[in-house]
């Protein structure tokens, strides 16, 4: 699917507006989504969109153009909150390793997106949700690291690819506590990587059985989240609370 054209409507319909009739008015939130690069297209899968929707926000899929600084800063202004997708490996450089056998490599064009409406995101106080790939890249953003392939790196780890079943614990002293309001949810896992070092500012909030890190999130008052599994392939109450909680960040008044 075929992303560019859209995005660039809208922007041009949304210029027209602020022209003639001054800023833009809605009762729900512009969610910013970042998207991958493959075959010549910008795409990303399409739950992701459904799910904020669903949740009651507008989603916006942001093409990986991070040679355009001027459109990436401008986007950024426009949207109300940034949700991070799921996604392969990122480079290891941006954590000081050398790739490991096992690495999927995504796009660096994706990965220096991301870095980029990230840090404007921050900068803006924005609300963030990262999601599997999206919660690593956030945890590397701050500064942290990751394991490049849980079963080379961490001995009797559980099974966490290919939608293995296993229970998260959640710190009862976290954002992600009062958001679902369980101290363990049972969750399918699609990754071979992990956090390792936790970024600055960030704090593990949730962890499986064999002390994966399973969800992160900020230190201060920001609405800075990430988890590692897939709540947008989900239909119960617990994702149903994650997005509500998210969309409801970015639709408060600040």
């Amino acid at each position: 699917m075929h992303f560019s054209c859209v995005y660039l409507s809208l922007v041009k319909a949304e210029n027209l507006y602020y022209t003639h009739l001054g800023p833009m008015k809605s009762h729900k939130p512009i969610i910013g989504i970042t998207t991958d690069i493959k075959n010549g297209n910008f795409e990303i899968e399409e739950k992701y969109s459904h799910a904020i929707a669903n949740a009651g926000g507008i989603p916006l899929l942001i093409p990986s153009m991070p040679q355009n600084t001027s459109l990436i800063k401008e986007t950024v202004e426009r949207i109300d909150g940034l949700l991070l997708p799921g996604s392969r490996d990122m480079d290891p450089k941006y954590y000081n390793q050398v790739p490991h056998p096992k690495l999927r490599p995504m796009s660096l064009e994706r990965t220096e997106m991301e870095f980029s409406v990230l840090e404007h995101s921050v900068d803006r106080e924005l609300p963030v949700f990262g999601i599997c790939g999206g919660m690593q890249l956030m945890n590397v953003f701050f500064g942290g690291s990751l394991y490049q392939d849980i079963d080379s790196f961490i001995l009797d780890a559980l099974a966490h690819e290919k939608g293995a079943l296993h229970d998260v614990g959640i710190d009862k002293d976290s954002k992600l506590f009062e958001i679902i309001e369980k101290d363990q949810v049972t969750v399918k896992s699609y990754h071979h990587q992990a956090v390792h070092e936790i970024g600055n500012g960030l704090k593990s909030c949730a962890r499986s059985g064999d002390n994966i890190v399973e969800g992160i999130e900020s230190t201060n008052k920001n609405y800075v989240l990430g988890i590692q599994w897939h709540p947008e392939l989900e239909d119960g109450e617990i994702s149903s609370r994650i997005f509500k909680s998210f969309i409801d960040e970015c639709n408060s008044e600040k």
